[in-house]
Order: structure tokens, then sequence, then C-alpha cells
């Protein structure tokens, strides 16, 4: 290969390879961006008389500490000890006795929490959607409006 022809491969391959590289660097910064918008989670709770522990945190499953009314409550059918209620800020979850593993997913199958709870009532926020929540070895279809 001549001098000539060698030089001409590397003026049209360091810039090609060059710009490669950069839509690459690009899109990896794109991606890791928004992947960390969406990782922040926002407490977007609009009632101020509500108290939750910090200490009850279960991952992603927050203790409330008061009894008031969550509205009307889904029993979970094979579940006797549960039952769940979702609003437009979360999904409350109320266990009257024993240990129960619950998940909840994302319609795209992520974990979002998950946690070995007890009695109590808890409640994780959420935004607008369709999630599965699942109780021990039974899951329930939750729309959130």
């Amino acid at each position: 290969m001549s001098l000539k022809n060698r030089l001409y491969t590397v003026n049209i391959f360091i810039p090609m390879l060059m710009k490669r590289l950069i839509t690459l660097l690009f899109l990896f910064f794109m991606l890791t961006g928004l992947f960390a918008q969406n990782s922040r989670s926002e407490n977007r709770s609009s009632n101020q008389n509500r108290i939750h522990r910090n200490d009850g945190i279960q991952s992603g499953w927050l203790k409330v500490d008061n009894d008031e009314s969550l509205g009307s409550n889904v029993p979970a059918s094979g579940n006797e000890n549960v039952s769940y209620n979702s609003t437009s800020e979360g999904i409350y979850v109320i266990i009257s006795s024993g240990i129960n593993k619950v998940k909840l997913y994302a319609l795209t199958g992520q974990l979002l929490s998950n946690g070995d709870l007890t009695q109590g009532h808890y409640f994780t926020p959420t935004r607008r959607g369709i999630y599965f929540l699942k109780i021990n070895n039974r899951t329930y279809k939750v729309i959130c409006k």
C-alpha cells in the first residue's frame, strides 16, 4: 500500500471513528440523565394531616401513623387479613394481622416497592397508571387515577 493510500485511509477512518464515539457519548449521557430523572421519587401528598414515620420504611412502603379513613378498601381475595386502596397520591395497604410479603410492580414489570409488612397501614407514592400488587402469592391489578 502506498503512502498516499495510507494517508487517505487514515484521513477517512479517524473522522468517522470520532463521529461514532461522539454519538455514543451523547446517547450515553442522554440515557443516564433520563434514568436519573425517573429514579427521583416525589412526595406529592396534598393531605397535610397525614404523618409518615421514616423508621417505618420497608423498601418503599411507608407506615402511616394515624388510622383515619382511607376511603373504600378492597379486600385482597385469598388474603383475608389484607386490603388495599388506590388514590391519586399512591397505594395504601392495610394489614390486619400476620407478616405478609407485599411487592408493587409497574406495568413494565419493574419492581417499585417490596417488603415483609406486619400489622398496620402502609403507603407508597405512585403516579397515575396501572400497577400490579403482589401480596404473598396472589397478584392484583391496581389502577391509580
